[in-house]
């Protein structure tokens, strides 16, 4: 009798081992990396595949790790930092890691008609972005002196070299590098067999699934609220504001997104969301589409055949929405797994 029951209890155990052996689990990490929170979740693991997800996870905060210790200019020996910090009229190499985002970057310079340019950091810094002074309205003729050099029309590029003039150029990747690193993540993560999971660096992020997932839209007013909604299973999306990094001076909001033209960070839009194939585009493309403004943001999108969202204040007060090559994000795909 006895030994009926300790069969009895073993046979239990095992069909409750086995249920949890067998159940679908979702894998999370969060992190900081590149000054903002990283998010990676994997969904639809095995739990005899828990411990290998793990550990693929963390493989992917080496990657964000790796990726802001080149890419920082703000990191001591960075590559970045030692291209920054060359003599100018010199040419020097460019580091190995830059060479493919430095291209990437020059290519984006021109389909953007220069209103992404990763050259602009100087100005950025003149403001006060990103730097221990208080961000503040800079002197007109000062930012005019700066504003000539902080352009990659300033740089010599040829083949894996490069040499720029004035000693105070400075490059910063703040609107592609997130982006780059996400898409580096998300390939790192298909290669080892994931096929549903989302990596998302402070807005910046890749959905690979095979259903649509939700994706908020941070409302570019409202702290803690969504705008929108959209459902992606294949795609990168990124989105721009006026509302991570500004100052308000007699009455005028001035964010650290600078029109390359002018040297202020003043637009007639207040968010934008760019939905493409890789992050690192949406990435930039939201950049330079803020800079640019609503009109030539609509056409800029269209011309390059990309998805948007572009968020401008109505004369009423209210907020409105261009939606440019919207349709298959805007209801949720109802494809069964």
């Amino acid at each position: 009798m006895k030994f009926r029951h300790v069969l009895k209890y073993i046979m239990l155990v095992c069909f409750v081992v086995s249920c949890t052996k067998s159940e679908k689990l979702k894998i999370t990490s969060a992190f900081v990396e590149f000054a903002t929170d990283v998010n990676i979740t994997l969904f639809g693991i095995n739990g005899t595949d828990s411990m290998k997800a793990s550990e693929a996870v963390s493989d992917v905060r080496k990657i964000f790790a790796y990726f802001n210790s080149e890419m920082n200019p703000y990191v001591e020996n960075s590559s970045l930092s030692r291209i920054n910090s060359q003599d100018p009229g010199s040419r020097f190499e460019i580091p190995e890691p830059l060479r493919e985002i430095l291209k990437i970057s020059i290519h984006l310079y021109k389909y953007t008609d220069k209103y992404f340019d990763v050259a602009i950091l100087p100005v950025v810094e003149l403001w006060g972005f990103y730097t221990a002074a208080e961000p503040s309205v800079p002197d007109e003729k000062e930012l005019s002196d700066i504003l000539k050099i902080s352009t990659l029309d300033s740089y010599e590029f040829t083949g894996d070299s490069l040499e720029f003039k004035d000693g105070r150029c400075r490059i910063g990747l703040g609107g592609i590098a997130k982006g780059y690193a996400v898409d580096s993540a998300a390939s790192y993560l298909y290669s080892r067999g994931y096929r549903d999971f989302i990596v998302e660096a402070g807005g910046d992020l890749t959905v690979r699934s095979p259903k649509s997932r939700m994706i908020g839209i941070r409302h570019p007013r409202k702290e803690r609220s969504l705008i929108d909604t959209i459902y992606v299973a294949d795609g990168a999306v990124a989105t721009s504001g006026d509302y991570e990094k500004f100052i308000i001076a007699d009455g005028v909001r001035y964010c650290h997104i600078i029109n390359p033209d002018t040297g202020f960070g003043i637009s007639d839009l207040i968010s934008v969301t760019v939905i493409s194939e890789k992050t690192y585009l949406s990435d930039a493309f939201a950049t330079a589409a803020f800079a640019m403004g609503r009109k030539k943001a609509e056409y800029i999108l269209e011309k390059n055949k990309l998805s948007g969202l572009l968020y401008y204040k109505e004369e009423n007060g209210g907020i409105g929405c261009s939606m440019i090559n919207m349709e298959k994000y805007l209801k949720k795909d109802q494809r069964k797994m």
